[in-house]
């Protein structure tokens, strides 16, 4: 891994390091699916897509699309609404990709709070591509909990934003001694590819 923890010889994690040292480091993971919606359907629950219905029709999956009437059934138990009963804090931001409708959102599966687009930035029209079949695709969307707040979504400024937000959230957690959940799901696994312009031309 890219981390001193895990035995990288040139990359010092320290901050990392204390996290896993005086927390828990999960070091072995398989994924249940090979695509988004049912992949991530397995993680938050525990089950295997075709218990959740997410597991769709063929190899691609049941993939939600933007237009997606579903999403991940409300009687699904997540590890966010576990902890939430233990009376974590519980924040969710990023890609979700389990149904956009509010029934659907993280929300509504155990999350206090949710900061993101509700599904793959490749999914909907934007100033950086158009999305596939974009004559009926809408603009991507920026959610906070339920409400949209921006339409469509400025992607140059999103990964600062999801950081500033998970950084804000623990910050108040810690402060107030609470437990606290963060499920922070990065856009960057899709086109197109987006960058701050601080960090253009940059590695």
């Amino acid at each position: 891994g890219d981390m001193s923890n895990s035995g990288h010889p040139t990359i010092s994690t320290p901050n990392l390091d204390r996290l896993a040292s005086e927390g828990m480091k999960f070091t072995q993971w398989y994924s249940a699916f090979h695509v988004c919606s049912p992949s991530r359907a397995a993680m938050l629950t525990g089950r295997l897509p075709i218990r959740s219905g997410t597991a769709g029709l063929n190899w691609k999956g049941g993939v939600f699309s933007s237009e997606a009437k579903g999403g991940l059934p409300q009687n699904e138990t997540t590890f966010a609404s576990i902890l939430h009963e233990q009376g974590y804090a519980t924040l969710a931001v990023g890609k979700w990709h389990l149904g956009q409708q509010d029934q659907f959102l993280p929300t509504s599966h155990g999350f206090d709070e949710y900061f993101g687009i509700p599904y793959s930035v490749d999914m909907g029209n934007s100033a950086w591509a158009e999305g596939e079949g974009s004559k009926r695709q809408v603009a991507l969307p920026l959610i906070h909990n339920t409400s949209v707040i921006e339409q469509p979504a400025n992607l140059d400024t999103l990964e600062r934003r999801y950081t500033q937000k998970a950084t804000d959230f623990i910050l108040e957690n810690a402060r107030a001694q609470k437990p606290f959940l963060v499920y922070l799901a990065w856009s960057h696994v899709h086109v197109p590819d987006f960058v701050a312009p601080s960090f253009c031309n940059r590695s």
